[in-house]
């Protein structure tokens, strides 16, 4: 079973029995389901990345584009964020190996579009399967923190870009991927031991 999986169903504690009477809100929260809990943290999860991605877009294509064309850009950017991983997630119920192969592919594009205009289509569609084969490991293990952390290296890319030679943040994105990984791991790590 998929660890995310397992995880929402570690049995939870019923309302009544927190031990405290006049319960606070710290109690309460511990007294709703594991699950529900979980999922309120990975909605807020999703949203953060979203306006992450979004934000990003904004003011990478400012310098481009005007004000109103970069709003427009990163409020898509946004959406098609959002879009993906609650998409991941509905296909997580019906067979976990498809959600693994949509962060998969939307490695893939994601990368891709980043990349093309500074590396070429050739060598952005070869980087590109690198990155998605990355993320598609890793996503075994962390879920869907893989594709949380590839936007928040196609984050820094994409900023760092607007002072840095390709190569430069090319280096810094995937030095920031590595980091953001390895944070997803231990991440998952201690949530795990602290079942």
């Amino acid at each position: 079973m998929p660890t995310h999986l397992w995880l929402a169903a570690r049995p939870s504690i019923p309302a009544g029995e927190s031990g405290v009477a006049g319960a606070g809100a710290s109690e309460r929260i511990a007294a709703r389901p594991y699950g529900q809990r979980m999922d309120i943290s990975l909605g807020l999860m999703i949203a953060a990345t979203a306006l992450y991605a979004g934000s990003v877009t904004v003011v990478a294509e400012t310098r481009t584009t005007s004000r109103r064309a970069a709003r427009t850009a990163g409020a898509g950017t946004a959406a098609v964020v959002a879009g993906v991983f609650l998409l991941m997630i509905l296909l997580a119920h019906v067979a976990y190996p498809a959600t693994w192969a949509l962060g998969a592919a939307f490695a893939v594009v994601a990368t891709h579009r980043t990349l093309r205009a500074d590396l070429g289509a050739r060598t952005a569609a070869s980087t590109a399967v690198g990155v998605a084969a990355l993320v598609a490991a890793s996503f075994v293990f962390v879920s869907y923190l893989a594709p949380m952390a590839l936007i928040g290296a196609l984050g820094v890319y994409r900023l760092l870009r607007l002072g840095l030679t390709p190569r430069s943040a090319l280096v810094a994105m995937g030095g920031s991927l590595s980091a953001l990984l390895a944070a997803a791991a231990a991440t998952f790590a201690v949530a795990l031991s602290t079942m």
